[in-house]
């Protein structure tokens, strides 16, 4: 029997889409998808990074989950973004980096 899809079985599920320190994507994960919730969490950063939370309906082409575009975190810590999109994958992507060797992580929780 496979799994049902990260978010499908409970009220609330976390999962842990990794961390990056270049310009660069993560895995895929498969979501439910209609409420997202994603905690960013960046250490060592320069001047900035750009982040960008992506979603697929087939797992195989990829768009940007936010309609305002990318976000820039200009200090260390958490941060949290909320999107409402109904996807069947999800990703993080890390758009660009300056100054510093930040670590950026990311993790997203779902209902």
């Amino acid at each position: 029997m496979t799994q049902p899809p990260f978010g499908y079985s409970s009220e609330f599920d976390v999962a842990d889409l990794g961390s990056l320190t270049i310009a660069g994507v993560t895995d895929a994960q498969a979501v439910r998808g209609e409420s997202m919730t994603f905690q960013v969490t960046v250490a060592s950063v320069g001047t900035n990074v750009i982040v960008r939370f992506e979603g697929s309906l087939d797992g195989t082409g990829y768009f940007n989950l936010s309609s305002t575009g990318d976000y820039t975190i200009t200090g260390n810590g958490v941060t949290g973004y909320f999107l409402r999109a109904p996807v069947r994958f999800v990703r993080f992507r890390l758009v660009s980096l300056s100054g510093g060797t930040p670590t950026v992580s990311c993790k997203i929780g779902t209902i």
